[in-house]
C-alpha cells in the first residue's frame, strides 16, 4: 500500500495491512499551512509485505520546493520496494539503500527538467524530502523479531509496549530520527534526499517481542510527541493496546494545536500477541 503524492493529491489517505498477527495502519493528512496556501499534501508513505518482512517508509517533502510532493512519493515507493530484498546488517550502513531512494528523486526531477542526469543543485531547486524507514524481519514466524531503521532528516520512528495492565503511561522511546539539533543541521551531509555524494547514514537495530507497537511518522506528528512523554504522546497511546479501527489513525493525527500546522503522516505497527 502506498499513500503517495503523485497525480491528484487527496487531502487524506489511509490503509491497513494484516499478516500473521501483525497489524499495520497508515494515514496521511494535509496540514493547515498547505491547505490554506493551495499546496498539495507533501507527505507520503509506503508499506510493503513479502519475503518474511514488512517494510515501512514515511517521507516528508520539503515545502520550499514546488515538486517536493513528487519527491516524497518517488522516494517512499522506491525504498519500500528495495527493502524487501535488501541485505541489512545489524546497526549497519544504510547509505547504499538510501541512495536507491535518492536516485528515484533525481530521476523524478530529471523527468520534469528533461535531463537524464540533472545535477544535485538542479534537483534540490525542484524537490527534496526527508525519509524514515523501518524493516522488520521474520514476520511469518513467532518472535522475537529484528527491526532495522534509519532516517534522513527529521522524520522518526518510535517504540512502546502495549501490554495491558500497567497503571502508568510509559513514554514512547525514539528509535531513529527526530528533531534535528543546530549542530546536526550545521555538520550533517544527510539532511534530505537527494543525498550529497559524501553523505553517510548509519542505521539502528532492535529486537521486538509480542505486545509492542512501532510508530513511523513525519515531524508533523513527532514534534507534538516532544521527548515521547508529552501529553499528546500519552493521549496518542491511550486505548491502543489493541489496534483501533482503520479510520482512527487518520482522526488521531488530525489534531489541532497551536504551532502544529504541517502535514501529518503516521504508520503504526502492532506486533502479534
Amino acid at each position: 500500500m502506498t499513500g503517495g503524492s503523485g497525480g491528484v493529491v487527496p487531502e487524506t489517505v489511509h490503509d491497513a495491512l494484516d499478516a500473521h498477527g501483525w497489524r499495520v495502519l497508515a494515514a496521511s493528512t494535509q496540514g493547515v499551512t498547505n491547505r490554506d496556501s493551495g499546496t498539495p499534501r507533501q507527505d507520503a508513505y509506503a508499506v510493503r509485505r513479502g519475503r518474511d518482512r514488512i517494510a515501512v517508509v514515511v517521507c516528508d517533502g520539503l515545502g520550499a520546493m514546488e515538486y517536493s510532493h513528487l519527491a516524497a512519493a518517488a522516494a517512499g515507493t522506491a525504498l519500500a520496494d528495495h527493502l524487501l530484498t535488501a541485505d541489512l546488517e545489524v546497526s549497519g550502513d544504510w547509505t547504499p539503500h538510501l541512495r536507491v531512494a535518492s536516485l528515484a528523486v533525481t530521476r523524478t526531477a530529471g523527468d520534469i527538467l528533461g535531463d537524464r542526469a540533472p545535477s544535485l543543485d538542479a534537483v534540490a531547486d525542484l524537490m527534496a524530502t526527508t525519509v524514515t524507514a523501518v524493516v522488520v524481519e521474520g514476520v511469518d514466524s513467532p518472535g522475537p523479531w529484528l527491526a532495522h531503521t534509519a532516517t534522513v532528516g527529521d522524520s522518526s520512528a518510535w517504540w512502546r509496549r502495549t501490554r495491558v495492565g500497567g497503571l502508568d503511561f510509559e513514554p514512547w522511546l525514539l528509535m531513529s530520527g527526530g528533531r534535528l539539533t543546530r549542530r546536526e543541521i550545521e555538520t550533517s551531509r544527510a539532511l534530505a534526499l537527494p543525498l550529497p555524494d559524501d553523505a553517510v547514514v548509519t542505521g539502528a537495530s532492535y529486537e521486538l517481542g509480542p505486545e509492542q507497537m512501532l510508530l513511523v511518522c513525519t515531524d508533523g506528528v513527532a514534534d507534538a510527541f516532544e521527548d515521547g512523554g508529552s501529553a499528546f504522546a500519552a493521549a496518542f497511546a491511550t486505548g491502543w493496546s489493541n489496534p483501533p479501527r482503520l479510520t482512527d489513525l487518520a482522526d488521531r493525527i488530525a489534531f489541532g494545536r497551536d504551532g502544529h500546522t504541517a502535514d501529518r503522516t503516521a504508520v503504526a505497527m502492532w506486533t502479534p500477541r
